[in-house]
């Protein structure tokens, strides 16, 4: 449920020079302090020598508004707004957010339990082949028979492939959107499939945004963030004739960033290769044969946990 706490961290994210850097930031300050962000939101000078801001116009909702509106929430099951203070805030971007800018306020809808997971990201193009969305889904289908969860983009091709794979083998899946939650809508091909156990729906985004190529990439690198390791099935190349880039392969190079291992299909298994696949193999992508099923994978995972993890300098 969308509580009061949930409603303050969202018009902090909403405010006008406060990025994810500077959100957690304020979350540092907030714990330091044993504070929650609704205090900060009546205090908005505190907030601006937290941020060492002198220009930040930070407008606290009507309280009473706000109570008519939570009593609303219980009754229709609103979705929940995480933020690095909540319970339920995924350990593993408190734990990289140093070395990408992770968003540090989240809205989500489903089984919130899905985030403490082991999860693998399949991602590819919109475009892809056949030969490329059947992949997808049976690679989606093994993790989830191997209680691995799901997580990719929504968007259609590749993405939607992996996400019905995992829920067609009774696994779970993450749904990462390019626009608001509140602009959600399970497609045709979801229904019947999708249920409040075996689905969670996130987005970094204020509850009305609508999809913008922009909110496709950064929405890439949570999608990364939240996973274990990440399997490129088939990719553009980083740029296209025209200067575009390739979300798929931008997701690849976010995922390296964060130290993620990125498998990518040998271009060989296609009878007509995807362009990217080769340059992200010499990117330090692994190249990845289908035949040698989820192993690889699981491995890689198990190999990256027992890494030893710097010890946190924040106090959350």
């Amino acid at each position: 449920m969308n509580t009061r706490e949930g409603k303050a961290w969202l018009a902090l994210a909403g405010t006008k020079g406060i990025g994810p850097k500077a959100l957690w930031r304020l979350a540092d300050f907030l714990s330091s302090r044993g504070k929650p962000a609704s205090w900060l939101l009546r205090n908005p000078e505190v907030a601006k020598d937290a941020l060492r801001q002198s220009r930040m116009n930070i407008v606290l909702p009507d309280p009473g508004r706000l109570q008519s509106e939570e009593r609303d929430q219980e009754e229709t099951g609103e979705a929940a707004v995480l933020y690095p203070l909540h319970p339920g805030f995924p350990r593993r971007m408190k734990e990289l957010k140093d070395k990408l800018p992770l968003p540090a306020v989240l809205c989500a809808r489903g089984n919130l339990s899905i985030l403490e997971r082991p999860s693998v990201a399949i991602v590819g193009r919109r475009d892809a082949g056949g030969e490329a969305l059947r992949l997808a889904g049976s690679l989606a289908l093994q993790l989830a028979a191997g209680g691995i969860n799901v997580t990719s983009g929504y968007a259609s091709g590749v993405d939607s492939a992996a996400h019905l794979g995992a829920l067609r083998g009774g696994g779970t899946t993450t749904l990462v959107l390019a626009e608001g939650l509140g602009r959600f809508q399970a497609r045709p091909e979801f229904r019947g499939l999708i249920s409040g156990d075996n689905t969670l729906v996130l987005s970094q985004f204020a509850p009305g945004d609508e999809w913008a190529a922009y909110r496709a990439m950064a929405r890439n690198k949570l999608v990364c963030a939240l996973s274990g390791a990440l399997v490129v099935v088939a990719s553009g190349p980083e740029r296209d004739a025209r200067g575009g880039r390739s979300g798929t392969f931008d997701a690849a190079l976010s995922a390296l960033k964060l130290d993620l291992p990125v498998f990518v299909v040998d271009p060989s298994f296609f009878p007509s290769p995807p362009a990217g696949n080769q340059e992200l193999i010499r990117k330090r992508g692994i190249a990845w044969d289908p035949a040698a099923g989820i192993a690889p994978l699981l491995e890689a995972m198990k190999t990256a946990t027992k890494k030893k993890v710097p010890e946190q300098k924040k106090l959350f």
